[in-house]
């Protein structure tokens, strides 16, 4: 992308300027040093590639499968670990910054592990050595649909570490349901070798096209004090409703192909935030302030809303009057500029765990709580909509490694006060929880039992909003296009088993078997139905590449349960990353697709 202007050079050092990370020495007033446990003298990178081939632990016999592994990676650069480092030579040696630096470089997607540590010096200071190990950073992944005939549902290639620089480049293709995208994106977390993010999208749509560009300087850890962040994004995509099969009330035949309502979608917004912490690690409070415009329209006359049946949606039809009607009822028009206030509370501590969405890997969980509160209220006079935007989010977690308890939950709503006289001035509620409860008995060291409970659901709907009962984020084994709905439970338990060969000096490979139970109803959205209890079994296979890193490589089967699902109907994912855990992310991409909030940037979103 190219800039009419540059970025000034005073906003990139501004946090610096105000809000230094590193604990730099501190002087008296007569000028000497005050650094009671010691000054860092030296700093040491010992940056591996994936295999440190030095290690006399490792399987002489596969010693050609370690260098050609390396050979084929290109090894995070040592200027690269260096700044994200919270301290310099110099500085008083601080455990806490030692800890967290050790955190920062662990969280990246290329580094698999990571430990800093100090060595005092006869004379009272400190050498730190900060020891890496490189994930394999090139991704591919490639989804099929085995339910009918096979289908590529999406191929992605990254690389995650490009030129070992820790850059992102990445193309995307994606043709699932009425998704059909391709593209390229790219992402950088030192712009500049500085501390700022910067993030670009740019492809082709079914509906248009689609371009994101994002500048973010996250808080650094839990010590960083401020945090900015700019999203420009523009988008033009289908918003595609299910219709109900005839045996739940709907009008698609039971048998045959599948069939589809298309609304098509533009979205512009422009978002500018900026956050401040107050208090002491552990113990923080948040405030931030920002302003953003958003416009919501649907392109074309009702003659746009379409039909599809069976995917062939190069032959789209008008959609018929009896569906049609329910879907312009949820259409509104949304333009804001708004002025958004953000309000959290962070009470956390990080803790290193394994075995809980890895085999063996060093996964840092947050244990505490966390809320965030966001009010975005619009400027009438500026010709926006008279409205009020309100989230809520909340985080908990605890428990000791062997039973780990985790909890998520956001909710958003719209108060339109120009709302017609009887419609509820409370709209586009929206609302998505889950539950995890992580079980590792010590009997059974390699085992970790994993329960979920989940639930998403919207309410006085205004604009489109449809969830299913299928697909990998619910009832795996169902296609996504299973039982539409407004409202949706889903109770899942996976046991997932280590199995500890036939090579685990080079990665760690297990398996899983699961069981998902949900339901959904229909709520107050448009071509909603209530889909009783439905099940679905699955078995997967899992592996962490390299041994003891934390990226999963998954397969997973997953076969739908009862009169109507029977076991012929495969679902295959194969994938990289994890999309059930208390690792992975949060929103379900249903949801987030009608959550259309004036300023996404939050808490949770952009802190490092």
């Amino acid at each position: 992308m190219t800039r009419d202007r540059p970025i000034p050079g005073a906003i990139l050092l501004l946090p610096f300027l105000l809000c230094p990370v590193g604990a730099g020495a501190q002087q008296t007033e007569e000028g000497e040093d005050v650094c009671p446990v010691g000054t860092v003298d030296h700093i040491f990178i010992d940056n591996h590639s994936i295999f440190d081939t030095s290690d006399p632990d490792l399987d002489s016999r596969f010693r050609w499968a370690y260098d050609l592994a390396n050979r084929l990676h290109v090894r995070t650069r040592e200027s690269v670990i260096r700044r994200e480092l919270l301290f310099d030579v110099g500085d008083c040696f601080d455990p806490v910054l030692l800890e967290e630096s050790e955190r920062l470089l662990r969280a990246y997607p290329f580094i698999a592990r990571t430990d800093i540590y100090g060595i005092q010096q006869p004379g009272g200071g400190y050498h730190v050595v900060v020891d890496t190990e490189d994930e394999w950073s090139t991704r591919a992944e490639v989804r099929f649909d085995l339910s009918g005939q096979v289908d590529v549902e999406a191929i992605e290639l990254r690389e995650q570490n490009l030129a070992g620089y820790g850059q992102e480049l990445g193309v995307f293709y994606q043709s699932r349901e009425a998704t059909r995208s391709y593209g390229i994106g790219y992402r950088t977390p030192q712009l500049f070798r500085t501390r700022w993010d910067l993030s670009l999208d740019a492809g082709r749509t079914r509906a248009g096209t689609l371009f994101r560009q994002e500048l973010a300087y996250p808080f650094v850890g839990e010590v960083g004090r401020l945090a900015f962040r700019q999203v420009l994004n523009r988008h033009d995509w289908y918003f595609d409703y299910i219709v109900p099969r005839t045996g739940s009330g709907g009008f698609c035949p039971d048998e045959g192909p599948d069939c589809r309502i298309l609304v098509p979608i533009r979205e512009k917004a422009l978002e500018v935030a900026g956050l401040r912490r107050f208090g002491e690690p552990g113990n923080l409070t948040v405030v931030g302030l920002g302003i953003g415009f958003q416009e919501i329209s649907y392109p074309g006359s009702d003659s746009a809303i379409t039909f599809v049946e069976g995917g062939r949606y190069d032959e789209r039809q008008p959609a018929p009057v009896e569906l049609r009607t329910p879907v312009l009822a949820r259409m509104q028009h949304l333009r804001n500029v708004r002025a958004m206030l953000l309000l959290g509370k962070r009470n956390i501590e990080w803790r290193k765990r394994r075995g809980l969405d890895s085999f063996r890997g060093d996964e840092d969980v947050r244990l505490g709580a966390e809320v965030e509160v966001t009010f975005a209220r619009s400027l009438p006079s500026l010709e926006s909509d008279n409205d009020l935007y309100g989230s809520l989010e909340l985080y908990a977690a605890t428990g000791p490694p062997s039973l780990f308890f985790g909890t998520r939950v956001r909710t958003d709503a719209r108060r339109a006060y120009d709302a017609p006289p009887g419609e509820h001035e409370l709209q586009d509620v929206t609302g998505e929880g889950e539950a995890f409860v992580y079980i590792r008995p010590t009997s059974m060291a390699r085992h970790t039992l994993v329960l979920r409970a989940a639930g998403a659901g919207a309410w006085h709907v205004e604009t489109p909003f449809q969830l299913t009962l299928g697909g990998e984020l619910a009832l795996r084994g169902w296609p996504l296009e299973s039982f539409p709905g407004g409202r949706r439970v889903v109770f899942t338990a996976e046991d997932r088993w280590y199995f500890g060969w036939p090579f685990p000096d080079v990665a760690d490979i297990g398996a899983s078997i699961f069981t998902d139970v949900g339901r959904i109803w229909p709520g107050d959205v448009a071509l909603g139905t209530d889909s009783g209890w439905r099940t679905s079994v699955g078995v997967g296979l899992r592996a962490n590449f390299p041994a003891g890193g934390t990226n999963s490589f998954r397969i997973d089967a997953a076969f739908p349960v009862g009169s109507d699902g029977g076991l012929g109907k495969l679902q295959l994912v194969i994938g990289v990353g994890e999309y059930l855990g208390i690792t992975a992310p949060f929103t379900d991409p249903q949801i987030g697709r009608s959550r259309m909030p004036p300023i996404s940037g939050s808490l949770r979103q952009i802190p490092r």
